[in-house]
């Protein structure tokens, strides 16, 4: 039998590839619901393609959360990719509904990570790439054994500058990343200040429970090593991929078993793997999210809204790129 996939988040960049993927694997899944917050004409769209329900998220929260809980109700596999703190409701309710939920939207675990990973019903599973990278590489291995976790980061647009250089910045140059061509635009202002990778840090933390002590960031340009695990006795597992987001899509849906896809495999012959420190003096946005983790949910909730404002502010022109993180 099929399973039911729900989306929320369906206009999205992660959204539209995730419909890619289950249109490709269409033997195994089937779209029951999507839900977007704005986009009407592409939701629209979507509905008519995949013959399923659909619902644009309405400003009657009451309204919202009945019909939320009923297309959850109905689904088995419920993604979700809404780039805000709405993302919280629906994914608490998928998991106290025991559903599996394959979580995009960084907002959920930043905002209420303890409250999220309290919650002992349901399956949870990443989509980012570096947590999925990460998850192939601890599992069957007892987190006791491991002596460190690193998260790869491309760099961004900016790898090698310094703070002098980005006081004149282009918003074209911002969202020129380097090798991930499909992401939205306030992702990828988060990419070029480091920030997404600072936000990925408290979700390793709360999706393996590794203190923040033990996990590191590497800048890797390449975006072919996404997640790195050394054990306590010397021994190193890498996982290496290509740098498209409907492979670990296609991973979480089919979980956790192992599916044959159409998208392109890497060939490692002639691929070069550089590694560098990050530079926390040029892009201090590490060190804001490590400090925030180690406070707790509350301290990571204000760094997440102050920096969406901040960010909306700069894609509005309000705002110098070197002024996001003031």
């Amino acid at each position: 039998m099929k399973k039911k996939v729900a989306i929320f988040g369906s206009t999205g960049s992660i959204g539209t590839q995730a419909l890619e993927v289950i249109k490709s694997q269409s033997e195994f899944f089937e779209i029951s619901f999507l839900v977007a917050k704005k986009n009407v004409t592409i939701l629209e769209k979507q509905i008519e393609e995949f013959h399923c329900g659909g619902l644009l998220i309405e400003n009657q929260p009451e309204t919202t959360k009945k019909k939320i809980n009923d297309i959850i109700n109905f689904s088995n596999i419920i993604i979700i990719a809404i780039p805000s703190e709405e993302a919280v409701y629906p994914t608490i309710q998928a998991l106290k509904m025991g559903k599996k939920v394959l979580l995009a939207s960084k907002e959920a675990l930043i905002a209420e990570g303890e409250k999220i990973m309290a919650i002992k019903s349901g399956q949870l599973l990443p989509i980012d790439s570096e947590l999925v990278a990460l998850w192939q590489c601890l599992n069957g291995k007892n987190i006791k054994d491991v002596e460190k976790i690193i998260l790869t980061a491309s760099g961004g647009p900016f790898f090698g500058k310094k703070k002098k250089d980005l006081e004149h910045v282009s918003l074209k140059e911002v969202l020129n990343h380097p090798t991930w061509k499909n992401m939205g635009k306030e992702i990828t202002v988060n990419s070029a200040t480091l920030m997404n990778k600072g936000f990925e840090v408290i979700e390793a933390h709360h999706f393996f429970g590794i203190p923040y002590e033990k996990i590191e960031v590497l800048i890797h340009p390449q975006s072919l090593v996404h997640g790195i695990v050394i054990f306590k006795d010397g021994n190193t597992i890498m996982h290496v991929a290509k740098n498209d987001m409907k492979l670990f899509i296609s991973w979480a849906l089919n979980y956790p078993k192992v599916q044959k896809n159409i998208f392109e495999k890497i060939n490692l012959v002639g691929k070069k793997l550089d590694f560098f420190e990050a530079d926390h003096e040029t892009f201090p946005a590490l060190k804001l999210a490590y400090k925030a983790g180690q406070k707790g949910d509350k301290a990571t909730k204000k760094l997440l809204r102050k920096n969406k404002e901040n960010v909306r502010k700069f894609l509005e022109g309000k705002k110098k790129f070197v002024e996001i993180l003031n």
